[in-house]
């Protein structure tokens, strides 16, 4: 096989291009990628639990942690305590990312749209179901 034709490749360089289309669109928020996606994820559920947020952005849990102390320093988060476990930690969005909510939702769909106006509808549900079986391969996330 070439090297041309490694799907790890060809998945990376995709990859590492719609990163760079996303970056470009939330340079002016000063954040990441991995920052947007997690704000984008806490969006749709407030106060999820960080073992649930971890498995819902499909980053073990040291990474998330990680971007999570980053977004916490700069004002978007907060950890609280789950009132019905308190070794459990549910993460928060601050005032300052529910002020930014509108905005960097438009550029996630937006980007998203862009993304995909290139596919007809029959690839959309042939690219769903092909992403679909290369993410079972492996296993859970924290056994890495």
């Amino acid at each position: 096989m070439l090297f041309k034709d490694c799907v790890c490749f060809l998945v990376g360089r995709v990859s590492r291009k719609l990163n760079r289309i996303t970056k470009e669109s939330i340079t002016p928020y000063g954040l990441t990628t991995s920052q947007f996606f997690l704000l984008i994820a806490l969006y749709e559920e407030n106060g999820i639990l960080i073992s649930k947020l971890a498995k819902k952005v499909a980053l073990d849990k040291a990474t998330l942690t990680g971007i999570i102390d980053r977004l916490e320093r700069d004002g978007f988060v907060e950890r609280r305590n789950d009132p019905e476990d308190r070794r459990a930690i549910r993460i928060y969005l601050t005032p300052k990312a529910e002020s930014l909510r509108e905005e960097l939702l438009e550029i996630y769909h937006r980007n998203n749209a862009k993304f995909l106006s290139v596919l007809c509808d029959e690839e959309k549900e042939i690219f769903e179901r092909v992403v679909q079986k290369l993410e079972s391969i492996g296993g859970d996330l924290d056994e890495e």
